[in-house]
């Protein structure tokens, strides 16, 4: 079922990705660089304002995972109906927050080639951005009864529409940047509507009884603050090198680093599709005291493992190749290494998802928050001395710095969970699976082609054969059928 789950949202989240390079291409020609840079601003802004939930949604699903695991459904609708309302507010505060700024906004930007324009989008998308928010509450709903089939029905149209929609409207003649973004908008609210309908019918008749209560208004925050706290911290993290890098080095330096960063960083969507499943799966198992989440921790990890480790080792190893490829050898020339450095940073880093999920499944988002709130400034102060001293290249081990350490902790804290020692996941496994990998990326030094192709193959081939994957999770499927 997990496995058909995660399938499910990787089709919902990789789909619209393949729709992207075709269509933005299409948008860049048609929009000209100025309005698609102004667009992506728009996208990004909304995202970010999304943490507006205060983490209700995550809160919610885990919330309402362990309320089914105890069959209680008079609690169902107090928590549904509280999250809604609370994040009704919410969602109307960022709307407001975000047209009241829009002037500020646009005036931030320079060589804006339409101001009127672009304040107009900007008051669109604050629109619709209560119907944003509430439809993460109506998706942890869904998640929280498994249904990811129906989660993924409704996000695979909304992320194609979310390319597809612009496009459309450029070809209907309207290639205006508000005309798009008020597209767009509409969007959201039908895809909030169609996402509160399936939350509806998902319930049964005795989990309809909806009120909103304080004492669920104080459950849901405990939860949802920290979570929070890790959302707003996380995307600082992650842009904060790029803002950096310009000023310490240069404006063209940032295109260096963030074209290798952005196509890494895609490799994100496998764990996420992973651990959108295993949320509330861990959280449903820890409403039982004997459940023992250990097996499906330890095939989790290792899947993941071995479905991670072809691609970033692929990237690392053809990094050059891949770069002249996509772009001219020219840019390869300067963000090879970056892309090797990065490749070994998102094997790490999507081994850690497995533990960040165990430990918010648990209901410690608290752990989580601090333990980003703690490495924070110990990676603003390595970015910076190294972007300083190495440039780019400074910037990049400052990131893989940054994700050994985020990594090694949660391993760390997680073990607890479980009910094991800390020191539970340092084993010879472990180090052998690493020491495995740090071979297999050891490929990029040879200068043959031929050569390389042969060492990833056979060093992805003993991968498996150690791991053995496949009979693993058989293994954890009889014990749990």
């Amino acid at each position: 079922m997990i496995l058909r789950h995660t399938t499910f949202n990787l089709i919902g989240l990789g789909a619209p990705l393949l729709v992207a390079v075709v269509t933005i291409p299409a948008l860049i020609h048609a929009l000209g660089p100025d309005r698609f840079g102004l667009l992506t601003m728009v996208w990004a802004v909304v995202s970010y304002f999304g943490l507006f939930d205060l983490g209700l949604g995550r809160a919610l699903t885990q919330q309402l995972s362990l309320v089914f695991a105890r069959g209680s459904d008079a609690e169902v609708g107090p928590l549904t109906a509280t999250a809604t309302v609370l994040m009704m507010g919410l969602g109307v505060v960022a709307g407001i927050a975000m047209a009241l700024g829009a002037s500020w906004g646009v005036d931030f930007i320079k060589n804006v080639p339409d101001r009127a324009e672009a304040i107009r989008s900007v008051y669109a998308m604050a629109i619709a951005m209560p119907a944003i928010i509430l439809t993460s509450g109506f998706r942890g709903v869904l998640e929280a009864k498994s249904a990811f089939g129906i989660v993924n029905m409704i996000r695979l149209p909304l992320g194609l529409f979310t390319f597809l929609g612009p496009l459309a409207a450029v070809w209907a003649g309207h290639a205006s940047l508000d005309a798009i973004t008020l597209v767009l908008a509409a969007g959201r609210i039908v895809g909030c509507v169609v996402h509160a309908i399936y939350a509806w019918r998902v319930l049964s008749p005795a989990q309809r009884h909806f009120h909103v209560g304080v004492a669920e208004m104080k459950q849901l925050g405990a939860s949802g603050g920290w979570l929070t706290v890790s959302n707003i911290i996380s995307p600082i993290m992650g842009y904060i090198d790029r803002f950096v890098i310009g000023a310490v080095v240069s404006a063209s330096a940032v295109a260096y680093y963030a074209t290798p960063n952005e196509m890494v960083t895609k490799i994100w969507i496998i764990p996420g599709a992973v651990t959108a499943v295993l949320f509330p799966a861990f959280a449903a198992r820890m409403a039982t005291q004997e459940a023992d989440n250990t097996g499906l921790v330890r095939a989790s990890i290792t899947t993941l493992y071995i479905a991670i480790l072809p691609i970033t080792a692929a990237l690392a190893v053809f990094a050059r190749e891949l770069l002249t490829i996509w772009i001219s050898a020219d840019f390869a020339s300067h963000s090879t290494v970056l892309l090797q450095i990065f490749a070994v940073s998102m094997l790490i880093s999507c081994m850690a998802q497995i533990p960040f999920t165990l430990i918010q499944s648990a209901g410690k988002p608290r752990t989580t928050a601090l333990v980003h709130c703690c490495i924070l400034p110990v990676y603003l102060l390595s970015l910076w001395l190294l972007a300083r001293k190495f440039g780019v290249t400074g910037a990049a081990w400052a990131w893989l710095l940054r994700m050994i350490i985020d990594a090694s902790t949660l391993f760390v804290l997680s073990a607890p969970i479980l009910r094991l020692p800390r020191h539970y996941f340092i084993n010879r496994h472990s180090v052998a699976l690493g020491l495995l990998a740090a071979v297999i990326f050891a490929g990029a030094f040879f200068d043959n082609l031929w050569l390389r192709i042969l060492w990833v193959l056979i060093g992805f081939g003993l991968a498996v054969f150690y791991t053995k994957p496949v009979s693993m999770l058989m293994a954890y499927r009889a014990r749990n059928s």
